[in-house]
């Protein structure tokens, strides 16, 4: 017989919320971390919520004995592994988590781009272009940039959830 561990459940394409639910069923606990996102609907941005981790969701479970139930729960696709083994989520990993979302949603801090900071696109008609972070406009939601188009400068205004800082 095995032992209640975390295991890391990959869900469906969208289908976190009713993964979560269905698994709750039977499984005790369950943490699937939610974080504020503003998302385009009917061209206007608007405030919603959505899974931290896209199509994954955390669950405390014996994997010898579940196994079979969870790999055909709704809204489950598979139970995340390395090889033949369940992946285990180490505890200190779930109890971050947990404090991070302990007033329902995950908080992320703002990411504040500084003026000269090289970007890319990360969303819309722009995306995968890099540019230079030039300012805010009407607080964090929009933002000034300068992209690299044919070898030339071009400015444009974005939301700020368009944009990210260019690693490396």
């Amino acid at each position: 017989m095995g032992r209640l561990q975390w295991h890391l459940l990959r869900t469906k394409a969208g289908e976190e919320r009713r993964a979560r639910d269905q698994v709750s069923r039977f499984i005790p606990e369950v943490l699937l971390p939610l974080i504020p996102v503003r998302v385009r609907r009917g061209g206007r941005m608007i405030e919603s919520v959505a899974a931290l981790f896209p199509g994954y969701m955390f669950a405390l479970f014996d994997v010898e004995r579940e196994y079979s139930r969870l790999r055909y729960t709704r809204g489950v696709q598979q139970i995340v592994c390395f090889g033949e083994e369940a992946a285990v989520v180490p505890q200190w990993i779930i109890d971050e988590l947990r404090v991070r979302c302990a007033n329902g949603l995950v908080e992320l801090p703002p990411c504040r781009l500084v003026a000269g900071e090289r970007v890319i696109v990360i969303d819309g008609p722009f995306r995968e272009f890099e540019g230079i972070f030039e300012r805010h406009l009407s607080g964090p939601e929009r933002v000034a940039i300068l992209l690299y188009v044919i070898g030339a400068g071009v400015r444009a205004v974005l939301p700020a959830s368009m944009v990210a800082p260019l690693a490396g």
